[in-house]
């Protein structure tokens, strides 16, 4: 098929095992109304972990002067779900997606989440068939302008966006920022919030704007949980 020999272009790299693509390429939706005993996530799991030690290790190559925090922070700026999705999309992955009729219907082949875990399970997949050094050659081809480019100020990131995408991979709800109180005076309030995970509190920050006190109580989550620094 035409798309595949676009794919392979795309990726540079021939599977071995077309049976670890097509299971790479199952979503979850396809593997129930076909009754399979596979879908993709196993080798989202494994290529979630690739993905996280090939883009590490090509950070700590090329930025020798950053320090551990800043690592983790631009690790996390080109390793979220809206990076892999446009990535995804950029070597063809959205045709190739085996989705059920039902997900079809309601625009599953074109999902943020449903690209970026295509994509994850597909590296998965390589690093099977082919070993790591060909995972990281193609992660270091799609996100070469990106880490050319990435710059140590890039990292004072959207926290908020950071902490939605790190609860999502664990499948938990999403965050929800609650304004406790403004005080100051009526011109120049400053925004007191509170951030609680699953109706738990788990930080509170005040600010000028309710924006920005928002970036700062995740910020805090963040480092509570150790994710970044």
């Amino acid at each position: 098929m035409k798309v595949f020999e676009t794919f392979y272009q795309s990726i540079q790299y021939q599977f071995q095992d077309q049976t670890l693509l097509k299971e790479a390429l199952t979503h979850p939706s396809y593997s129930n109304e076909q009754g399979l005993d596979y879908d993709n996530q196993r080798l989202e799991f494994l290529g979630d972990a690739v993905v996280q030690l090939a883009v590490s290790a090509l950070l700590y190559e090329r930025y020798e002067s950053a320090d551990e925090g800043t690592l983790s922070k631009m690790r996390s700026a080109l390793v979220n779900k809206k990076m892999l999705a446009k990535k995804a999309v950029e070597i063809g992955l959205q045709e190739l997606l085996y989705v059920g009729a039902g997900e079809e219907q309601t625009g599953g082949r074109t999902k943020q989440s449903n690209l970026a875990d295509g994509l994850e399970a597909v590296l998965g997949a390589m690093y099977l068939d082919g070993g790591y050094g060909r995972v990281q050659a193609l992660i270091a081809q799609l996100l070469e302008t990106e880490l050319k480019t990435i710059s140590e100020k890039d990292v004072f990131l959207n926290y908020k966006s950071i902490l939605q995408e790190y609860l999502q991979k664990q499948r938990r709800n999403a965050p929800q920022y609650h304004i406790k109180e403004t005080i100051g005076a009526f011109h120049r309030p400053t925004f007191v919030v509170e951030l609680y995970i699953e109706n738990v509190l788990v930080a509170t920050a005040s600010a000028a704007s309710k924006k920005e006190a928002e970036k700062i109580a995740a910020k805090h989550a963040l480092e509570a949980m150790g994710i970044v620094q």
